[in-house]
């Protein structure tokens, strides 16, 4: 009997302890999350020239996962997300307000990794670029990490950020309900872990506000000079202006000694434009900001005038065309329009037997005149 209860009482205290262990376990598990998305935001800086426009240009980024991490006796642990999200692009125009850079001053939201200075003559344009994160993305709390890239598409006169790569770690919290939210991100140019007492282990301090690209500027004018015994410096001839291969965008135009030209030129999503002046003589046109590598054309009607260029201080050639002028600084063309004529002898011939007459005619009549005056005496 006493043997049957022992057993008994073994067989109760097993299955005690199986259901307690199993409370246990469900009790562990029963901590839940509710997957969430977010957002997070870095700086676009693009510095241009100070006279310039803002263009019409657009820079893209991706975002990807980074790579998890286990946790260490000295550092937390990575997690993974779900998905790498998507980044919005980060577009510039020419109706961006534009600061001043000046002397010694750096740009406000440079990254703290890009070591080189604004030089005076510049200015930028700054915005606001979102990494999205889908509803899912994070799974529980802790950190995550995303590897942000800017996409070089070459475009036109742009030096491009010299770190095209950004970390951006993601901090989600949860609060006494369980629910999740991003308290905060941050983001640095390298992967670096992260100590158990929440401070990077290398370089701490050191964040990064995003990417500053700066586009390389040139200026392209043409002049007029009208020469020659016959030649009207009053005449206007007809220019017309072509340009490829530039950034879109409306481009500033400064005329001197000359009235009712365009003041702007606008390159169109082609990087094309095309433009009509009217010169004369002592009449300049420039064009502000075209981006380095852009192409120049400027062809002019000369009419029956001879016509030659000089490009910069180059030799002068004849033609009516400048050729096709590709901006690698600031250039200029010079075209003078000479006619000459030269008077026929035959008129002079022809009139200088009556200019003669006149002279013989008119010194008779003094003549006269002179001995009537005596004769009066």
């Amino acid at each position: 009997m006493k043997r049957r209860f022992t057993t008994a009482l073994v067989m109760l205290l097993a299955f005690a302890l199986l259901i307690g262990t199993t409370a246990i376990t469900a009790s562990a598990e029963t901590t839940t999350y509710t997957p969430i998305g977010g957002s997070a935001a870095f700086i676009k800086n693009l510095v241009v020239d100070s006279d310039a426009n803002i263009p019409s240009i657009s820079f893209k980024y991706t975002s990807r996962r980074g790579t998890p991490q286990d946790a260490t006796a000295t550092t937390i642990e990575i997690l993974a997300a779900t998905t790498g999200g998507e980044v919005s692009d980060a577009v510039f125009s020419n109706d961006d307000t534009a600061s001043a850079i000046h002397t010694a001053s750096a740009i406000p939201g440079v990254p703290t990794d890009d070591r080189s200075h604004p030089t005076p003559g510049k200015k930028y344009a700054q915005k606001s670029v979102t990494v999205n994160f889908p509803v899912g993305t994070f799974t529980k709390p802790g950190v995550y990490r995303f590897v942000i890239s800017e996409t070089n598409n070459n475009l036109p006169g742009v030096t491009y950020d010299s770190n095209p790569t950004r970390y951006l770690d993601v901090f989600v919290v949860a609060n006494a309900n369980n629910v999740l939210s991003v308290d905060s991100y941050v983001l640095r140019d390298a992967e670096t872990d992260i100590g158990t007492n929440g401070e990077y282990v290398e370089n701490p301090g050191v964040k990064s506000s995003g990417y500053t690209n700066s586009l390389t500027q040139h200026d392209f004018e043409f002049t007029k000079t009208i020469a020659g015994n016959q030649g009207d410096k009053n005449k206007r001839f007809d220019f017309t202006l072509n340009i490829t291969g530039a950034n879109p965008g409306t481009y500033p135009i400064v005329t001197n000694n000359v009235t009712d030209n365009p003041t702007s030129i606008t390159v169109d999503a082609n990087g094309t434009a095309t433009g009509v002046y009217s010169l004369t003589s002592g009449s300049t046109v420039q064009v502000i900001g075209l981006n380095a590598g852009a192409v120049c054309t400027v062809t002019e009607d000369a009419e029956d005038y001879t016509a030659t260029h000089r490009l910069d201080s180059g030799n002068a050639v004849s033609g009516e065309s400048s050729g096709a002028v590709t901006l690698n600084s600031d250039h200029s063309v010079a075209f003078t329009n000479t006619r000459n004529g030269v008077i026929p002898t035959g008129v002079i011939m022809t009139i200088a037997p009556f200019a003669i007459g006149i002279c013989v005619f008119g010194a008779i009549i003094i003549f006269i005149i002179c001995r009537r005056k005596r004769r009066n005496y």
